[in-house]
């Protein structure tokens, strides 16, 4: 079976499309794009040069991937690259900017969503199963680790990272990181415990997230110095993996670790067991 090409797309030459591809109307693929087997571009998309999109991507009306980056370094010349990974929903009007850098690139890994006016700005890393919803805006150099839920309407300043299972709520502006299966809202982000929807849904044994809930009360509400904390909760949990992980992000900070504002704790009841939320409720 051949691609499915609208007679009104343009394809450049150079451009490097699968077999089974469907391609929309007025949609252009300039050189040096790689589009995988099984992707669908809807009406009007653009892929940059030195675009590689993997297998089964959805990629909704008028979505913009693999564009030169918003960036007075940026050379026109430069041999940078956007990569994204397999089965990713672009919906209408995403777009995904290629790396500062020669030879560098920005990184879309597999199963993520990009909802409507999203944006993922040079040299960013967006890891695996990643939900970035409406006109939720990555600067340049940040990092978004695997499960992160991002809400609507949130800015992230450059070099910020969200750790792994991390939810972000919306209407946020994030200027430090977030460490990993932690939630924070507000502008500025500050921290409002830990995700427990997103840890109770991935199958986190009980055990693992009441360690988790204590480490977050021993670095935020304690009063104890952060390396105290550390070695509070090693001394507890160490073996605990997701305890190592959440260690390992804080001590590679670059721009620091948000504080809340409050010393209130927003999970003050370990009686979560029965909580997990029915199917469709978001989070």
């Amino acid at each position: 079976m051949g691609a499915k090409i609208h007679p009104t797309a343009i394809l450049s030459t150079g451009a490097e499309i699968a077999d089974d591809v469907e391609i929309g109307p007025y949609c252009r693929i300039e050189g040096n794009a790689r589009i995988g087997a099984g992707c669908v571009l809807q009406s009007q998309v653009l892929i940059g040069c030195n675009t590689i999109i993997g297998e089964r991507n959805f990629i909704g009306h008028g979505a913009v991937l693999g564009t030169p980056p918003q960036d007075k370094k940026f050379d026109l010349e430069c041999q940078s690259w956007l990569e994204i990974g397999n089965d990713n929903i672009f919906r209408e009007y995403a777009t995904a900017n290629r790396a500062t850098g020669e030879g560098k690139k920005t990184i879309i890994g597999s199963n993520c969503m990009l909802m409507a006016y999203s944006h993922v700005a040079h040299n960013c890393f967006v890891g695996n199963e990643v939900i970035m919803a409406n006109v939720a805006t990555l600067a340049g150099h940040v990092e978004i680790h695997d499960w992160c839920v991002i809400g609507g309407v949130i800015a992230l300043h450059q070099f910020t990272r969200l750790g792994k299972g991390s939810f972000l709520g919306g209407f946020s502006a994030l200027r430090q990181d977030l460490p990993p299966y932690m939630r924070a809202a507000g502008n500025p982000g500050a921290p409002g415990g830990v995700n427990i929807v997103g840890m109770q849904r991935r199958g986190f044994p009980i055990a693992t997230i009441r360690a988790i809930r204590k480490f977050y009360k021993l670095l935020f509400l304690s009063g104890l110095k952060m390396d105290d904390a550390i070695a509070q909760i090693l001394d507890l949990h160490g073996d605990i993996p997701q305890i190592q992980e959440i260690i390992t992000f804080m001590k590679s900070t670059r721009n620091g670790i948000m504080r809340p504002k409050n010393q209130a704790d927003p999970d003050d009841s370990d009686d979560f067991e029965g909580s997990i939320p029915m199917p469709g409720m978001s989070r």
